[in-house]
């Protein structure tokens, strides 16, 4: 496997599939090579040939929680998140899986759920309260919602977590700026940590000065 593993990082990936679905062939009850697979696979953008190998999968081994959670999160992957909700679900009600649990909070939030997907949200971030993932996801939840002093709150911990994070730079700049503190020094370490991200969701600065604009003139 290690030497599957060192293919796919140098870059050959079809190399790296191809030997994988041999050792699979000759090693059909290893679970983690069929995650491994479904991962490369899905990376790819594969995703009709990694639910067939899951799904597969899962017919021998119904009872393997990884390979639910690997399903689950390819079809979040792939956009299908009515079908990954329910995979997501099964895991928590089994085993209060922390990772499902995070997931499922994706999943509802993106599927504009945002009541759903902060009860799982604030579950993860209270059993790991010092997760940047989890502070970040409630952050971005509760910003949905339009409660931007408590999601205020949960990005001044991932802030905290990871200073030089430009994502989280942005979006606690964002929640200043809508509660009228001063953003700016937050947006210009943004763009500097992170020039990408800030060009990518610049029009959500823009689109926010204007409303905030508009509301003080009709005050």
């Amino acid at each position: 496997m290690q030497a599957i593993l060192a293919k796919w990082a140098a870059g050959d990936h079809e190399a790296a599939i191809k030997d994988l679905v041999q050792y699979l062939q000759d090693h059909s009850e290893d679970i983690e090579a069929y995650v491994t697979l479904a991962t490369f696979l899905t990376t790819l953008k594969d995703f009709e040939q990694a639910e067939a190998l899951l799904q597969k999968a899962l017919t021998q081994f119904p009872n393997e929680a990884a390979l639910t959670y690997a399903l689950g999160t390819l079809y979040y992957q792939a956009e299908a998140y009515q079908q990954a909700v329910p995979l997501f679900m099964q895991l928590v009600q089994d085993s209060q899986s922390t990772d499902a649990q995070y997931m499922l909070a994706q999943t509802y939030h993106q599927l504009e759920q945002n009541p759903r997907a902060l009860a799982f949200a604030l579950t993860v971030q209270e059993q790991e309260p010092d997760q940047l993932d989890a502070n970040l996801l409630v952050g971005d939840i509760l910003t949905s919602l339009g409660d931007f002093d408590q999601a205020q709150t949960y990005l001044k911990k991932a802030l905290t977590i990871a200073p030089q994070n430009g994502e989280v730079l942005f979006k606690y700049g964002l929640t200043q700026l809508v509660l009228g503190a001063d953003s700016e020094p937050y947006f210009e370490q943004a763009k500097h940590y992170a020039p990408d991200y800030f060009k990518k969701n610049k029009q959500q600065l823009i689109d926010i000065e204007g409303f905030m604009q508009a509301k003080k003139q009709k005050e």
